[in-house]
């Protein structure tokens, strides 16, 4: 799927330009991870963007602009939980 498809169905937490460039049995975990940004409170979610999502050496690579500055304290750990989240996702997929 390409950013722009996935906005369709998650909304804008991705930047509609992104690469999306990872093996089809790690859609799952993409899914789950844009989910998990899509629900972010306001707070948090209105200041971060999925930038980029690529396959580089057998991991999963989640890129994100933030503004942590502009969260509240545990904004930048949230996000941080939903990457770490997606790549054992898909490190599971490759075993």
């Amino acid at each position: 799927m390409t950013a722009a498809e996935l906005n369709i169905v998650y909304g804008a937490v991705i930047f509609p330009g992104a690469s999306v460039s990872v093996p089809a049995a790690w859609m799952p975990a993409i899914h789950a991870a844009l989910a998990a940004f899509r629900d972010l409170p306001s707070s948090v979610r209105s200041f971060v963007m999925v930038t980029g999502i690529a396959e580089s050496g057998g991991q999963l690579l989640i890129e994100v602009a933030a503004v942590p500055g502009a969260m509240p304290e545990d904004g930048m750990a949230r996000i941080e939980e939903i990457v770490r989240a997606a790549r054992e996702a898909t490190r599971r997929e490759m075993h």
